[in-house]
């Protein structure tokens, strides 16, 4: 016990240095085990392995769970991707990073800089690529969305190679699919998050499948599997469907017709005697508006899509050399509401937005088609694959290894689970402590539920003031964390390249720029900042300057009524608050309109200068690059 001990002591001092290097005698050779990492985000229990949704097609996950352990009771540590992600890979849970909540602008794991205890954590991957693996990533492994160009918390220098730009892993993989305004689809005003529709289902019919998202990223992690090492391989897949939006190929929609969309159970009253979870108005939307099963549909064939996506990169995996030596661990970041007390996506604490699938396969210790139904934690993750590969375990962990439960399924595991998320406005964070049939939640504010999810699956009624529970919840309630970090302070402008400093929403803009045409070659967009949702460009086009304002999708143009000069120029494009557009040459007005109003929802594509490279503001086909000069005098971002 004493050389143990020791041991442990040495690696303690070794990992708090961040000593990039195990010591010698545990160093990685050619017997140690191959990891395979599926993260999928935000799929929830509706699969076929976990029976939440009738009707689901997931052939794929159905075959997996009869090749590994199905974790039934497993669950995530923050019910949100940003916090649940960090605190699978570094094995910290939020109650001692203080990471509850997502949070946007970042360019790198600003979480490092925010949470002391994170400062020097070693990444998963990191600390495989200490004990001699090779370890390679691709997609969304920490938080980074497709509309949020190079906002990522991912660490670059946790991986021997990332797929593409580590801190813009996914936003160049996914097309949109034409979409129809609101309005004249005859959609009442306030979908949540806004007129772009990212808070929709529509399937993508342009493009061939095979050409965009996850489709790219298995392609990308099944050469890696193909490849030759000399090393074993930690290979961290992310998977970003069925995130929203549910956008995918017809052919996943139509294995949904609509007529046959069934829709979560849900109690009359349900949120009574709960806590809110202040997404109501995403309800009220959703029903006003008759689009309850349409988004079901979207999420459902989202699913079908993910599922196809596993399947070819197992498949890859069972014909490669690596099959027989090869640990598969696949999990999601949290649940997900569809409805289910008047919730939509996540950011709560009941059973349907924490429970997460989870599967895993390690060969030679896995009781491979067995089920667990003992409360486990997502930060067990990083212990239990230390412990698969033979490697210490980093001091910082939390969690606990799942070994025992991999060997038995059946063995009892004395500590339960906790979801933690502390929500806006509330002083201190929510706890949810999950046994394997009770759960009890005290929220910040001191609120109480509890719920059996034996007799009530759906935590229907909130059962806290029951005399018959009075010692479950007791003993429930001790095993709440003490001593917790509260949210930890967003760092401002820690360095998104792509969030522009300059915004053009809600205010009245002056663009201006210098131009100087090359012969022959008049036309191209001049300035742009937004894209086909929100903004503006000024373009020539046919010889002929315009200035376009999208606004909503709906577009106004004002042309000038000649060419435009062949010789050096300058040009002013005016936007007033109440929609006024002037387009000037040289000082001299050529074309006015009317916008209906300034532009008052922030374009997500930025600003560029000789092209419109994403989606096109004005009438023309994107980027179409101007080969003249082009110079900023005066930006539209208002000055």
């Amino acid at each position: 016990m004493r050389g143990r001990c020791f041991f442990r002591i040495v690696i303690s001092a070794l990992l708090f240095l961040g000593w990039a290097a195990c010591p010698q005698d545990i160093l990685a050779d050619d017997g140690q085990p191959n990891v395979l990492f599926i993260a999928i985000d935000d799929l929830n229990d509706y699969i076929g392995p976990l029976g939440n949704h009738p009707g689901i097609k997931t052939p794929v996950l159905d075959r997996l769970a009869k090749q590994s352990v199905t974790f039934t009771n497993a669950h995530c540590a923050a019910p949100a991707c940003h916090p649940s992600r960090v605190a699978v890979m570094t094995g910290v849970h939020p109650v001692h990073s203080g990471i509850y909540r997502n949070a946007f602008g970042a360019h790198g794991p600003r979480w490092r800089r925010e949470s002391p205890m994170l400062e020097k954590a070693i990444v998963l991957s990191q600390h495989f690529r200490n004990c001699g693996y090779r370890a390679v990533g691709g997609g969304k492994i920490f938080h980074t969305l497709q509309w949020t160009p190079g906002d990522s918390q991912n660490d670059p220098d946790a991986w021997d190679v990332y797929r593409g730009d580590p801190l813009d892993p996914i936003s160049a993989d996914w097309p949109r699919p034409v979409r129809v305004p609101d309005k004249k689809a005859g959609l009442g005003p306030g979908r949540p998050l806004g007129d772009r529709q990212l808070f929709g289902a529509a399937p993508i019919i342009r493009e061939p499948e095979d050409s965009y998202g996850d489709h790219l990223v298995v392609d990308w992690a099944i050469e890696q599997l193909e490849a030759k090492t000399d090393q074993p391989l930690f290979l961290a897949v992310g998977l970003f469907r069925p995130h929203i939006p549910w956008e995918v190929p017809r052919k996943w929609f139509d294995l949904y017709p609509l007529e046959g969309i069934q829709l979560p159970i849900t109690g009359a009253n349900d949120l009574d005697d709960a806590h809110s979870h202040r997404r109501e108005s995403w309800h009220k939307w959703v029903t006003q508006n008759d689009q309850w099963k349409k988004l079901m549909r979207g999420y459902l064939a989202s699913i079908s899509y993910v599922d196809h996506q596993v399947g070819r990169l197992l498949a890859a995996l069972e014909r490669s050399p690596l099959k027989e030596n090869t640990i598969v661990v696949l999990w999601s970041d949290h649940g997900f509401h569809i409805g289910e007390k008047e919730n939509w996506e996540k950011f709560a604490l009941w059973d349907q937005t924490t429970r997460v699938p989870l599967f895993v396969h390690a060969p030679g210790v896995s009781q491979d088609g067995r089920r667990c139904s003992q409360p486990v934690s997502l930060v067990d993750l990083y212990p239990t694959l230390c412990d698969l590969a033979h490697l210490p375990i980093a001091e910082q962990c939390d969690g606990v290894s799942l070994v025992p439960q991999l060997k038995n399924p059946q063995k009892e595991k004395k500590e339960l689970a906790v979801s933690s998320y502390q929500f806006a406005g509330e002083r201190l964070p929510s706890h949810a402590v999950i046994g394997t049939r009770y759960r009890l939640i005290r929220y910040g504010n001191g609120f109480e539920e509890l719920y059996d999810l034996e007799t009530d699956p759906h935590e229907l009624t909130n059962r806290i003031d029951d005399p018959s529970l009075k010692d479950v919840g007791d003993q429930l309630r001790s095993q709440i964390p003490k001593n917790v970090r509260t949210q930890v302070k967003r760092l401002q402008g820690a360095g998104n390249p792509n969030k522009k400093k300059n915004q053009i929403s809600n205010s009245a803009l002056q663009i201006r720029i210098k131009v100087e045409p090359k012969k022959g070659r008049a036309d191209g967009v001049l300035v742009a900042h937004g894209g086909d949702q929100h903004g503006y460009s000024i373009y020539i086009k046919d010889g002929v300057l315009g200035f376009a304002v999208r606004r909503h999708q709906e577009l106004v143009v004002v042309t000038a009524s000649e060419k435009s000069p062949a010789v050096p120029f300058q040009v002013l494009g005016r936007l007033g608050k109440t929609g006024e557009m002037d387009l000037l040459v040289n000082g001299k007005t050529v074309a006015t309109g009317k916008a209906g109003g300034w532009i008052d929802v922030e374009p997500v594509e930025g600003a560029s200068l000789g092209s419109d490279p994403r989606t096109p503001v004005g009438q023309y086909a994107s980027p179409f690059r101007y080969q003249g000069k082009v110079e900023i005098l005066k930006n539209g971002d208002g000055n």
